[in-house]
């Protein structure tokens, strides 16, 4: 089976990539399971491959020296995880890790690099991703500052819909604290409210979206930007 070929119908970056440049990467390309809690590095660590999801989502977290977190973007199939190499560095300045089970193509960071210098095309389209998910990541940190718990967690869990094309989520409220950057005991207040309202059911470590609409009503301004930034993508 032709690898490259199946993945363009599950990850619309590479999708999106100049028909040579594809045909280049497609002997690269790996498809490797991502397993939920696991890191595909640490902050500091050498970069060796990136990652172009075709199932599950990863997220981009900050950390503490203390040990907290917060997440500053989120990849799912419409992106690709490896953004310091886009940005011609090879260590991570955050860690990465999958957040939800799914699978990916991967691939040397040394043929990306590569790639990148010969094909002006991929250079390109990988540098407009880049610069989308820059300015995601500032609105995280605007979000993070200025929007309460239930707000921000109405825009995650639409968001992660969004990406993953499912309304269930396989999620503990421990893992949506580490993403938000809160206590626990925050994410299973404002579950508890979303709950009562119909829109989310929570059990055993699984949330299902039951009413999309109040979600999105209920998240704040983030998701509508965040949401018209993915879609303007010339994917």
């Amino acid at each position: 089976m032709d690898i490259l070929a199946n993945a363009r119908e599950q990850n619309r970056l590479l999708a999106s990539l100049p028909h040579d440049a594809q045909v280049r990467l497609r002997g690269a390309l790996e498809s490797i399971p991502l397993d939920k809690g696991s890191s595909l590095w640490d902050a500091g660590e050498t970069i060796h491959y990136v990652y172009f999801p075709t199932a599950g989502l990863v997220s981009l977290m900050a950390l503490t020296a203390e040990g907290g977190t917060v997440e500053l973007a989120t990849v799912a199939r419409e992106g690709m995880v490896g953004l310091p190499i886009l940005l011609q560095a090879r260590a991570a300045s955050h860690q990465a890790v999958v957040r939800l089970q799914g699978a990916a193509l991967r691939l040397s960071a040394a043929t990306l690099r590569v790639e990148m210098q010969r094909h002006e095309g991929l250079r390109s389209a990988l540098l407009g991703y880049a610069h989308r998910i820059s300015g995601e990541m500032a609105q995280a940190v605007i979000c993070q500052c200025y929007h309460n718990v239930l707000q921000r967690l109405c825009r995650w869990l639409v968001t992660a819909s969004d990406s993953t094309g499912t309304d269930t989520l396989e999620l503990t409220h421990e893992s949506l604290a580490a993403a938000l950057g809160v206590l626990r005991s925050a994410v299973t207040e404002a579950a508890i409210e979303l709950q009562d309202a119909d829109a989310i059911r929570c059990r055993h470590g699984r949330i299902v979206i039951r009413n999309r609409l109040l979600l999105r009503r209920s998240a704040c301004e983030c998701y509508e930007a965040m949401h018209a930034a993915r879609a303007g993508d010339e994917f």
